[in-house]
C-alpha cells in the first residue's frame, strides 16, 4: 500500500479516479476527488479561501450542482460542529500568528499584513492571498488601513483567454469573465453610509448581515448571481461561481463562529478577547457585486472618505464603554453615518439610533429583516 501504483490500481478498480483531462485547471476553484462530486461545477464564492470546510458542510448532499445552482434550502448545509470547520491550530499558535490586538488599528494592521503577503493566513483564509488579488493589492491595503476589513475579493475580468496564467480556467480556446466582488467587514458606525452609497448605483447588488442574522439586500430575487463564467467551443456557457442568499447566510454562521473561535484564543480578561468579541457581536458582513464587468475600478470608490473612528483608541474591554460613544459615527470628511441598534444590544428588526442624550438623530435608521422571515429587496 505504500506504492503509488498499487494505490492507483485500487482506486481505479473502485472507480474513484478522476477522469483524465488535458485541462490544467478545469474550474476556477479546486475540485474534490470524491466520486459523488465528479460532475460538480458550481459553488458559492464565499468559501473560496476555505475549500475543505465547504466540502465538509456539503458532504451529506445526494447531488451536487452541475450546470446550475438549485435551491440550497434542501439539502441544508452541515452543522458548524463537524470536524474541519472550526479554527485550526492551538491558542498559543494562533496568538503567535496574529498577535494580541489592543485596538481596532492593531486588527487593521494584521489584515494589511495579510494583503501584502506578510501574514500567511487569517481565521477566514486558510492560505496566503492568491496572485489573482495582485491587481487589487493597493486598494485592499487602503481599505484595511482605514478599518474596512476585507475577507474575500476578485477583480473584474472581461474575456481573457482560458489559458491565461492567472485568471484562466476551463478547456482550451475559451474566454473567461468575472464580475468585481468584495466581501468586507464593516463597523456599525459606517454600515448605513456604505449601504446608502451602494443603493445609489443600480450596477451594484449587495447583501449585508450581522451575527444575529438581520439581513438587508437589494438583490432582485433569492436566485443565484453568476460572478464567474466561461465561454468555450462546443459547450454551453459555464457559470462555476455564484452569489446567492441561502448559501451566504450559511457562510455568515461560519464566519462569525470563526471570529468567536479567534476571540476565545485569548484569556477572558484580556483586551484582545473583548475587542474581537465586540467586533463579532456588532460589525456587519457585507458582500458587494459590481454587475458591469467592463468597469475596472467600480467597488473601491464606494468607500472614499470612510474610516473607523478612533481606531487607535485602546479598547476598554467593555462593549458599551467603547461602541456607544460613537453611536452616530463619522466618516473621514465628517459626514455622519447612522448606526444600527445592535451596537447597544437591541435585537429587533427595526434598528434605531440614539444620541448620548437619549434623543434620536436626524438621519433615518436602516431597516433590517430577521432571516426567519422572507428576505425582501429594496
Amino acid at each position: 500500500m505504500n506504492l503509488a501504483q498499487s494505490s492507483r490500481m485500487i482506486l481505479e478498480e473502485l472507480d474513484l479516479m478522476p477522469e483524465p483531462t488535458d485541462v490544467e485547471k478545469p474550474l476556477p476553484w479546486r475540485q474534490s476527488l470524491g466520486h459523488k462530486r465528479r460532475d460538480e461545477n458550481v459553488r458559492p464564492i464565499f468559501w473560496r479561501n476555505r475549500n475543505r470546510s465547504y466540502i465538509e458542510r456539503t458532504s451529506e448532499w445526494d447531488e451536487f450542482p452541475n450546470g446550475r445552482w438549485g435551491d440550497s434550502r434542501s439539502p441544508a448545509f452541515g452543522e458548524l460542529d463537524a470536524y474541519g470547520i472550526g479554527l485550526k491550530g492551538t491558542n498559543e499558535t494562533n496568538i503567535k500568528l496574529w498577535g494580541e490586538p489592543k485596538n481596532f488599528k492593531d486588527i487593521a494592521n494584521l489584515f494589511v499584513g495579510y494583503m501584502r503577503g506578510k501574514v500567511e493566513c487569517l481565521p477566514w483564509s486558510e492560505s496566503p492571498i492568491s496572485s489573482e488579488a495582485n491587481v487589487l493589492t493597493e486598494g485592499l491595503v487602503d481599505l484595511n488601513t482605514r478599518g474596512l476589513l476585507t475577507i474575500n475579493s476578485q477583480p473584474p475580468v472581461n474575456g481573457v483567454k482560458s489559458s491565461h496564467a492567472v485568471y484562466g480556467w476551463g478547456p482550451r480556446n475559451g474566454f473567461v469573465y468575472q464580475k468585481a466582488y468584495l466581501e468586507v467587514l464593516v463597523s456599525p458606525e459606517l454600515i448605513s453610509e456604505v449601504i446608502t452609497r451602494i443603493e445609489r448605483d443600480e450596477d451594484f447588488t449587495y447583501f449585508a448581515v450581522n451575527k444575529n442574522g438581520d439581513l438587508k439586500t437589494n438583490a432582485p430575487s433569492d436566485g443565484p448571481n453568476a460572478v464567474t463564467w466561461g465561454v468555450f467551443p462546443g459547450k454551453e456557457i459555464v457559470q462555476p461561481t455564484i452569489v446567492e442568499t441561502i448559501s451566504f447566510l450559511a457562510w455568515k454562521d461560519e464566519f462569525y463562529r470563526l471570529g468567536s473561535d479567534w476571540a476565545n484564543c485569548y484569556a477572558d480578561s484580556t483586551p484582545s478577547r473583548h475587542l474581537i468579541s465586540t467586533m463579532m457581536d456588532t460589525w456587519y458582513l457585507v458582500n458587494i457585486v459590481h454587475n458591469d464587468f467592463h468597469v475596472e475600478d467600480g467597488i473601491f470608490p464606494l468607500f472614499d472618505g470612510l474610516s473607523v473612528p478612533d481606531a487607535e483608541k485602546p479598547f476598554s474591554g467593555s462593549t458599551n464603554g467603547y461602541t456607544n460613544g460613537h453611536t452616530n459615527g463619522t466618516s473621514v470628511d465628517g459626514n455622519s453615518a447612522a448606526v444600527n441598534g445592535h451596537a447597544n444590544g437591541n435585537t429587533s428588526s427595526k434598528i434605531e439610533d440614539t444620541n448620548s442624550d437619549g434623543t434620536k438623530p436626524a438621519a433615518e435608521s436602516t431597516t433590517w429583516l430577521p432571516t426567519d422571515n422572507k428576505v425582501e429587496s429594496t
